[in-house]
């Protein structure tokens, strides 16, 4: 007899996950990411307020049953505004300048649940959520040294190549998100 596996859970986070989503990111951070950083990783001191309620913001959660019960595989999220201008060229933060930027963040799923689709199910969550919330652009950056994550971008939906800024401290590329390619999707 085979059990039926229940499949990957995307929803919006709620406050009792804040604790679980925490963890999953600092343990992104010192595993993958070179470690924490405050003028990069606020938003994970203060989980809540930058995405619980806040205009514009949405924290995704992905949950895997597992052996005790649901498991948190990944996070994604949405917040207002393009790539902060101290860390980009000044011609790539005038692009977003003037306009209604959403930014698709903290793409991250713990390496034990990857090549399980969470990854693309988060990122098409939250690049969905921020176009039916009538972002103008949609963006997103990341990290190209951390493994399979450019190849995982390149083969997004709608995902367009805007800037490789590589070798920057951060491995970084940086995209935006083709509404009407990610809709056929």
């Amino acid at each position: 007899m085979t059990l039926a596996v229940a499949p990957p859970l995307v929803r919006t986070a709620r406050r009792e996950d804040l604790p679980a989503v925490s963890l999953h990111m600092r343990g992104m951070l010192e595993r993958e990411l070179g470690g924490y950083d405050a003028r990069l990783h606020g938003d994970v001191d203060d989980l809540a307020g930058t995405y619980l309620g806040a205009a514009g913001t949405r924290l995704f959660v992905c949950h895997l049953e597992g052996p005790d019960g649901p498991v948190l595989a990944g996070t994604a999220s949405v917040r207002a505004g393009g790539p902060k201008p101290e860390f980009v060229p000044s011609w790539l933060a005038r692009r977003y300048e003037g306009r209604r930027v959403g930014q698709i963040c903290r793409v991250w799923v713990d390496p034990e649940h990857r090549r399980l689709g969470v990854g693309r199910m988060l990122a098409v969550e939250a690049a969905r959520w921020a176009l039916a919330d009538d972002y103008d652009t949609v963006c997103l950056h990341t990290n190209a040294s951390v493994p399979g994550a450019l190849s995982f971008w390149t083969s997004f939906p709608g995902a367009v190549l805007v800037h490789d800024a590589r070798p920057d401290p951060w491995s970084t590329v940086h995209f935006e998100i083709d509404p009407h390619v990610l809709a056929a999707a």
